[in-house]
């Protein structure tokens, strides 16, 4: 199980794990916590769905403004502040438009995940099909094996 897999890398690393999640709210977080153990390496996560709380998690206000929450640049900023903010090795981010509706003129299924790997930022953009829970249970999917993939390198 992928779950599994990434607590034991992070163990193994002594790496520790934080998230910030729009689009998905909290679905990373509650899917890495129900491992057991997860508490020895997950610090914690933000539901910042609204512009407003990602600005209070440092989000800058200009990025929002300039490229929307829906967009690559804020995926990345979230990230980095998540690992601020809970002081961690790594982190990831989500944002982008489950759905039903597009939302700042962006189709429905594109996200934008961050990841913050001690020094490295990776950024990837997504245009995913399916139902809003299908979109956000891909997201998460997608950040596990990644983030397995970045570690093992």
């Amino acid at each position: 199980m992928e779950r599994k897999e990434l607590l034991d890398l992070l163990l193994a690393s002594k790496l520790s794990l934080s998230s910030m999640e729009s689009l998905t709210g909290g679905l990373f977080g509650a899917s890495f916590t129900s491992i057991p153990g997860a508490s020895q390496v997950y610090k914690g996560g933000a539901i910042t769905y609204t512009d407003e709380v990602k600005e209070l998690y440092g989000v800058k206000k200009e990025t929002i403004k300039e490229y929307g929450a829906v967009s690559l640049e804020c995926a990345k900023e979230m990230a980095i502040q998540a690992s601020k903010f809970f002081n961690t090795d790594v982190s990831v981010s989500f944002t982008g438009n489950a759905g039903p509706t597009a939302s700042e003129d962006k189709p429905v299924g594109l996200v934008f995940i961050a990841l913050k790997v001690r020094n490295k930022l990776y950024s990837y953009k997504l245009e995913l099909t399916g139902e809003r829970e299908e979109i956000r249970r891909q997201c998460v999917d997608f950040a596990f094996s990644t983030l397995i993939e970045k570690l093992k390198a």
